[in-house]
């Protein structure tokens, strides 16, 4: 299968998910860390979807998913264990232009959610193209011992030195070349090891 990566901005779009148990429960979580407005289509709800509903995390419909569910929506994720209701997720949200993924059914998806590793600011995506989801998981386990939890610091760390650089001397010849040695600096390692002294040292 052929794709094309992206990294969809969906921030304050209208989201649905149609199914309510776990698989729907973590693509909901998925969807809301990336700031999505979250509405569930599903006659129940995991514990935990109840009580994102209760807080009015999301939008929940105790209803069976028609069409009219999709009015407004940037995208659909359909998550239930009814093949039937899957393929009417998918046709339903393709007939209206609307991207759509289909839990486990790569051919009734318009976008597929890679495997992935997040670190703050960073993500690291892993696809297969559909081909092996086992070797995806596989390389997601492998990176996230490679992605440290130090990697939230040090990018925001890189963020915070490159944005006052670039405030008092934006165009400025060397800047490419001061980024690059910090990168290429043991900062992330003094990160990891805690190491203040080092860490100013190396700044």
């Amino acid at each position: 299968m052929k794709t094309y990566p992206v990294f969809a901005l969906i921030a304050d779009q209208p989201c649905l998910v149609v199914g309510g148990g776990e698989v729907g429960e973590r693509k909901v979580r998925d969807l809301l860390e990336a700031g999505a407005r979250v509405t569930v289509v599903s006659r129940t709800l995991t514990p935990a979807l109840k009580e994102m509903a209760a807080r009015g995390e999301i939008n929940y419909r105790q209803e069976d998913f028609t069409p009219e569910h999709l009015a407004g929506m940037m995208l659909v994720v359909g998550a239930t264990d009814d093949p039937e209701v899957n393929a009417r997720v998918s046709a339903a949200a393709r007939s209206r232009g609307i991207w759509v993924n289909i839990v486990d059914a790569p051919d009734l998806c318009t976008f597929i959610v890679p495997a992935q590793v997040r670190r703050g600011d960073l993500t690291v995506a892993i696809s297969t193209g559909g081909a092996s989801p086992a070797l995806a998981r596989k390389l997601r386990q492998e990176l996230e011992q490679y992605f440290g939890p130090e990697y939230n610091r040090y990018l925001r760390l890189l963020q915070g030195v490159r944005d006052r650089l670039l405030a008092g001397r934006r165009g400025h010849p060397d800047n490419a070349a001061l980024f690059q040695r910090l990168v290429d600096s043991p900062l992330r390692q003094a990160l990891a090891q805690e190491n203040q002294e080092w860490t100013i040292n190396i700044l």
